[in-house]
């Protein structure tokens, strides 16, 4: 579901309403900030390609981070405080196109971890899937919670982020933000530091973001 876009071409980037494609890939699903949804979507395909050495994952699975990352904020409409759980119900209870019912769970529960609690076998919805899927969520949640964290403020200032090989090792995986001119990041990035609980805790390496100058 990648979105075809430049992120540059801000005219249909930044357009309030959903154009007719995504409301079929959703669902009919509607979230509260649309050019948040895609941004969100695009920082978790780029995510999931730098850390492709950690995770391993194919095509199939960035297929279900991609929807989950777009529907992340589905549960804003019904309510603020709780909305990663009304998104897991709300895309459990639409069809998807392209998906079965049990990718449908695996992208409701991606989105359900974006915030707040971590996967656990404690929550009926993660505990009904198998190993691999529970290893699978675990990994792609863990993409959308710092994809989301990076457009806290909602206004794009992330443009691109790629794996910094140099800063990678045994312990270690550093991540390059490409950001607009200007841009004040210091709150971005320790949202990101402060979501990356997932990430370190599934992948066993200390994240480290650098800004490119």
């Amino acid at each position: 579901m990648t979105v075809p876009f430049s992120i540059e071409e801000l005219n249909w980037w930044k357009q309030a309403q959903p154009t007719i494609e995504e409301l079929h890939l959703s669902g009919g699903l509607l979230v509260e900030d649309w050019p948040h949804a895609r941004h969100v979507l695009r920082l978790s395909a780029e995510l999931f390609q730098a850390t492709q050495p950690l995770h391993l994952l194919d095509e199939s699975a960035l297929r279900l981070l991609e929807r989950a990352a777009f529907l992340h904020n589905t549960g804003m409409l019904v309510e603020s405080r709780r909305h990663h759980k009304h998104s897991f119900r709300l895309i459990k209870q639409t069809k998807l196109p392209d998906f079965t019912d049990e990718e449908r769970h695996e992208i409701a529960c991606i989105a359900r971890y974006h915030r707040r609690a971590l996967p656990s076998s404690k929550h009926e919805e993660f505990a009904v899937l198998n190993k691999a899927a529970r290893k699978r969520v675990s990994a792609l949640a863990a993409l959308v919670r710092i994809a989301d964290a990076l457009d806290y403020s909602h206004d794009g200032c992330v443009l691109h982020v790629t794996t910094d090989l140099n800063g990678c090792n045994e312990t270690t995986w550093a991540l390059c933000i490409q950001a607009r001119s200007l841009a004040e990041l210091d709150e971005t990035l320790e949202h990101a530091y402060e979501k990356a609980d997932l990430f370190e805790k599934v992948f066993m390496h200390k994240l480290r973001l650098l800004v490119e100058q």
